[in-house]
């Protein structure tokens, strides 16, 4: 009978050493930091994503390829230069740009034929602005998204849209196994495109190409 007590106190014993783990385990991969509920901010109206430009398809062209180079990016950021609101999160300063003849996490864009003077637009999943739209606790959300700019021959002019995919913002971090292993990592909340970086983008072309009379981005009331 002693044994019999001894054993049922000795498995009683790993049992709670189990239920404190697997508590422990539990606090971890529900651990957050900063995280907090995302607000939407609506747009008077939606900006533009098209343009017409007055210059043929291959000036144009030409022309973006320079005006997206990251030595022009350096000097003159799509996007300016802001500070993120959150700690974990330094923005990118400069997007990369490919073409048909450099894809890489662009190639299925380049996969069709007519998008051959096309451009795709990514920071390798790293935020590069602080959204006006999407705002935390703290501010405006750090923002991730890519861009394809699909170039069409108008004659003499060229008509540019700007399409943005995979948009996610920044809302704090959580706990997460990664290929690192276990840790705090990003909360990536996907969203809806803006049209305020497309616009942006669009804008940052034409005073590369000197067109002077664009509208201003169209921003949330403040």
């Amino acid at each position: 009978m002693g044994r019999m007590h001894q054993s049922g106190t000795i498995g009683s014993s790993r049992a709670s050493r189990v239920t404190i783990l697997l508590a422990f385990a539990l606090a971890a991969v529900s651990c957050s930091h900063g995280v907090s509920r995302i607000e939407t901010r609506s747009l008077p109206k939606p900006n533009p994503t098209v343009y017409l430009f007055p210059r043929p398809l291959e000036e144009v062209h030409a022309a973006a390829w320079q005006a997206f180079s990251s030595d022009h990016q350096w000097k003159e950021p799509i996007f300016g230069k802001s500070a993120s609101t959150d700690s974990t999160a330094r923005l990118e300063s400069t997007l990369l740009v490919e073409s048909s003849t450099n894809a890489l996490s662009g190639k299925a864009v380049f996969a069709d034929p007519a998008n051959v003077h096309d451009l795709y637009l990514h920071s390798s999943h790293m935020p590069f602005v602080v959204s006006s739209v999407y705002r935390g606790r703290y501010g405006g959300l750090p923002l991730i998204a890519t861009f394809h700019l699909h170039l069409a021959d108008r004659g003499s002019n060229t008509l540019v849209s700007v399409m943005a995919s995979n948009a996610e913002v920044l809302n704090g971090t959580k706990f997460g196994i990664g290929s690192c292993g276990p840790g705090q990592a990003w909360n990536c909340v996907k969203v809806q495109p803006t049209t305020v970086e497309e616009y942006s983008i669009l804008r940052y072309l034409g005073r590369y190409l000197g067109v002077a009379d664009m509208p201003a981005v169209i921003l949330p009331a403040p």
